[in-house]
């Protein structure tokens, strides 16, 4: 199964010469944790509410701060045609949550979280379950 069927393809994109402000405001208009800094579509980097918290708030930079200042440039992306059990691993080895889903030409697709991974195992787990208290004899 790959991440196409998963891919939240709704997602909150930014550009690095813009704030942290501004990207704290878009955080909360769109209710996400993450945005994805983008260069001409391809994602440069990410910054989450956590990254915020620790690079802006904690050191009291102004959120006039470009957003290039405080994001995290290793970007860990998935390529849309991946498997999930790829993904989940690149995740866990990485040690992140969300991670920016691109094509074959790199360009920007989708995110997926972690959060998603372990909401479609979990009903997974549970179709199982009933599966096999379904099939049990007497």
């Amino acid at each position: 199964m790959s991440l196409e069927r998963f891919a939240r393809r709704e997602l909150a994109t930014a550009t690095g010469d813009q704030s942290v402000g501004e990207v704290a405001r878009l955080m909360e208009e769109r209710h996400v944790g993450a945005v994805v800094i983008v260069e001409d579509g391809r994602p440069v980097g990410i910054v989450t509410d956590r990254d915020l918290v620790l690079r802006v708030l904690a050191k009291g930079l102004p959120a006039g701060e470009p957003v290039a200042d405080v994001m995290s440039t290793e970007v860990c992306a998935a390529r849309i045609g991946d498997s999930i059990d790829s993904t989940f691993n690149s995740m866990r080895r990485r040690g992140v949550r969300r991670l920016p889903i691109v094509d074959d030409e790199g360009l920007l697709v989708g995110l997926v979280a972690m959060d998603d991974l372990v909401v479609m195992l979990s009903g997974e787990v549970a179709s199982l379950a009933e599966a096999v208290m379904d099939n049990r004899g007497p």
